[in-house]
């Protein structure tokens, strides 16, 4: 595998990279990530990043400190090393910034901040709270082993200090005793002892050791003999004070190697974690995403930006290769970006393959390749690259030497350098190679014939830089499907060269341009105006689209709103219709014990009640009503005739009534008949009025049992409203449960005078005629 990474800059991206590293391990193994082919582990690495890049975002930092890497004393652990105070100290260090990983860890799930690819890693870390809590107990952050470490260290810097207070008084009581023999009233210290500073003259007169003597010679300082003693106990006691430290020192390094194994484990995820995080604040500065990754050998590039380039002024391209356009040829003025684009396309290619973020839109797809070629020279020169023409041959060499199958190739300024028509020749004869392979390739020319050699291959697509004609400024995007003009002319006008000559050079190529060329410049030209009408409009129809959405959104809320209205309402009309019914129910039983009502009357009014509320009411279409017309009676569900009309009120004859109801309450067509309840009015001879003599049936076969007592208690009802003094019940023979059902309820009823099982002719034991009273 070759990836030319230095030419397309990707050394400098990662040194950018290693800059957010907070260890030297990771500092060095970002300097020298090589390009990964693995599609797998690739998008393992992006998704890691980006995942990291989201908790920075909603979590902050992770609380990595500078140069946590204790790998060099952790592979001591294990080994009964005894660790001196300054390395125990890193330990305790990196203990404290492993407690607050883990509080950081715990916030993020508080806050159910998702960690997806991340938290195989944080679920895998160790807690050594018990570890640090020990070593917060015996050394401070300064390094000094605590007082209270053990109980004899407390003792003995207790005796310490008692022994020092004691020599202290003792020299002052000294100086006091002995204040005329002194140069001055003060305590110095030679040779690690408490002296005081005696004029030579009287050094005899006071016992003791000199250890010192003045530059003059006026001065000897003298170690009295009375402070000797607490001095060498003083020593002693340091003494003892210096072994328990060691001792509490190899206390500590032993808890350390006890754990040593999962502090190795803890380091290890917190080196990947200085990885990851390192790549993901790049990615932050960049405002870089995850793009779609492949290995068809498409690339499809939307908004991307050269990320060494200022995000906030860099022009973005759009460009596309594929299996059916393989290579691509990008023309266009010089400075105007043609380069650019070529080491964009290079460089976000092996970002994506070092599992780094790119800046470009997320719907960017990027494909992987085994080898990635590129012969780029200096992206701003107007003159001809500071390359030799050998140079780059020497490039091309490598690459025709080692190209196969899934290679990248990009080739700036193809077949420049040498006499023209031989530079055409080579460079034709060089894609015509490069097309035996299955490559993906962008080149960059100024030839009018590459061009001409381009439109005739199918495998082939053009760009070209736009270039503004009126500031004569290059615009630095891409334009797809168009070839452009390098415009000397328009160029050598604005940098000042006299017009006489530029108009001789443009009438001389006019003269040798041939008719091919002016039609692809035509061409150029129809096409580049087609391609602003699409970019129009897609504008257009992404306006639409986002209007239609709005639309679908306000329909559906309305729709919604709708139907829960229309609940409510329902939910509140049934709940009064409920209670006015429990209220009638109520009264009916009242007035039956009463007795004060007629039979057909209370049948009357519990018909009306059972009927409950017709939901298309509220629907319903009224139709124009006038005296003497015959209308359904809709709550008594019996026909009838309009006899008056007065402030909207219908006086209506049926049966035996005569009562007054609203237009809503009639209506004209024929009625429908339940089926399920299969009451049928028998026919009645010529002249009779059915409401009035007609004879009611009711068919109970196929009815179960439990529906039997509404049917005959409507039936009953029904009978009584238009006076029937009769009726038929229909029950068949069967297992005889329904006739069970017809008896029981004869027996309970109240209206029912005698009964009878049908006679000949009227189906004997299957029927049962009934009298009402």
């Amino acid at each position: 595998m070759r990836f030319m990474t230095k030419t397309l800059e990707l050394p400098q991206i990662l040194d950018m990279i290693s800059k957010y590293a907070k260890s030297d391990t990771i500092r060095n193994e970002i300097l020298n990530i090589e390009p990964m082919t693995d599609l797998v582990m690739i998008n393992k690495q992006l998704d890691e990043v980006m995942d990291m890049t989201t908790l920075i975002q909603r979590a902050g930092l992770l609380p990595l400190i500078e140069d946590y890497d204790v790998h060099e004393l952790l592979k001591y652990a294990g080994m009964d090393r005894v660790f001196s105070i300054q390395e125990l100290l890193y330990i305790r260090l990196f203990l404290v910034m492993e407690r607050d990983i883990l509080k950081y860890y715990k916030e993020i799930q508080k806050n159910k901040i998702s960690t997806l690819s991340l938290s195989e890693y944080f679920s895998s870390l160790h807690s050594h709270e018990r570890l640090l809590e020990y070593i917060q107990s015996k050394i401070d952050e300064d390094g000094q082993i605590l007082d209270d470490a053990t109980p004899e260290l407390l003792k003995i810097r207790r005796d310490l200090s008692r022994f020092d207070k004691n020599l202290q008084d003792k020299l002052q009581k000294l100086l006091t005793t002995y204040s005329s023999y002194l140069n001055e009233m003060v305590i110095v210290i030679r040779n690690e002892r408490y002296c005081i500073p005696v004029k030579d003259t009287f050094k005899n007169r006071i016992k003791g050791v000199i250890h010192d003597v003045s530059s003059s010679k006026q001065t000897v300082y003298i170690e009295p003999e009375a402070t000797r003693q607490i001095t060498a106990e003083i020593e002693q006691l340091k003494i003892q004070q210096e072994k328990e430290i060691q001792k509490i020192i190899a206390m500590m390094s032993e808890e350390v190697h006890q754990a040593h194994a999962s502090l190795k484990d803890n380091l290890d995820l917190f080196l990947t974690f200085d990885f990851i995080s390192a790549k993901a604040q790049y990615g932050i500065l960049l405002n870089a995403v995850k793009p779609k990754v492949n290995t068809e050998g498409t690339i499809s590039l939307i908004k991307a930006k050269h990320p060494l380039l200022d995000q906030k002024t860099a022009i973005p391209i759009q460009m596309e290769l594929n299996k059916d356009f393989k290579t691509l040829l990008i023309t266009g003025p010089n400075t105007g970006g043609k380069t650019v684009a070529l080491k964009t396309v290079g460089l976000l290619t092996l970002m994506t393959q070092s599992g780094i973020l790119i800046p470009a839109n997320e719907a960017s797809n990027i494909a992987i390749f085994d080898q990635v070629f590129a012969d780029i020279g200096d992206e701003q020169s107007i003159l001809q690259s500071l390359s030799t023409f050998s140079s780059h041959l020497n490039k091309i060499i490598e690459m025709i030497n080692h190209v196969q199958d899934n290679t990248l190739v990009l080739l700036d300024e193809i077949g420049s350098g040498t006499d023209p028509n031989e530079g055409v020749s080579l460079a034709i004869a060089l894609l015509n190679y490069f097309k035996s392979f299955d490559v993906r390739m962008m080149v960059t020319t100024h030839y009018s014939e590459l061009k001409s050699y381009a439109y005739e291959q199918s495998h082939m697509g053009t760009a070209s830089v736009a270039f503004d004609k009126k500031t004569l400024k290059p615009l630095y995007y891409l334009q797809m499907g168009t070839t452009g003009s390098s415009h000397a002319f328009l160029i050598a006008r604005r940098l000042g060269l006299k017009e006489e000559v530029v108009a001789d050079a443009e009438t001389v190529y006019q003269g040798r341009q041939t008719d091919l060329a002016k039609v692809m410049e035509k061409l150029n030209d129809e096409m580049l105006y087609i391609e602003k009408q699409k970019e129009k409009l897609g504008q257009e129809i992404n306006e639409l689209k986002t209007a239609k959405q709005e639309y679908q959104l306000s329909r559906e809320k309305l729709m919604k709103d709708q139907e829960r209205i229309i609940e409510n309402i329902k939910i509140k009309e049934q709940k009064k219709w409920d209670d006015l019914k429990d209220e009638v129910r109520d009264l009916i039983k009242e007035l039956q014990n009463k007795q004060e009502l007629s039979k057909p009357e209370v049948a009357a009014l519990k018909h009306q009640i059972n009927q409950g509320i017709d939901p298309d009411q509220s629907h319903r279409f009224i139709d124009e009503l006038k005296i003497g017309d015959e209308v359904y009676i809709i709550p008594y569900q019996q026909y009838g005739k309009i006899e008056s009309i007065k402030n909207d009120e219908y006086r209506v004859i049926f049966g035996k009534f005569d009562l007054e109801f609203q237009a809503s309450n009639l209506r004209k067509e024929q009625p429908k008949i339940d089926s399920k309840k299969r009451v049928q009015p028998v026919k009645t001879t010529q002249g009779e009025t059915p409401e009035r003599n007609a004879k009611l049936e009711l068919d109970l076969r196929g009815y179960r049992f439990e529906e039997v007592k509404d049917a005959m208690e409507q039936a009953i009802d029904r009978a009584l409203l238009s006076g029937l003094s009769s009726l038929r019940v229909i029950h068949g023979f069967g297992s005889g449960a329904v006739r069970k059902a017809v008896y029981d309820y004869i027996k309970s009823s109240p209206y029912v005078k005698t009964h009878r099982f049908g006679g000949e002719g009227e189906g004997l034991n299957g029927v049962t005629i009934i009298t009402l009273k």
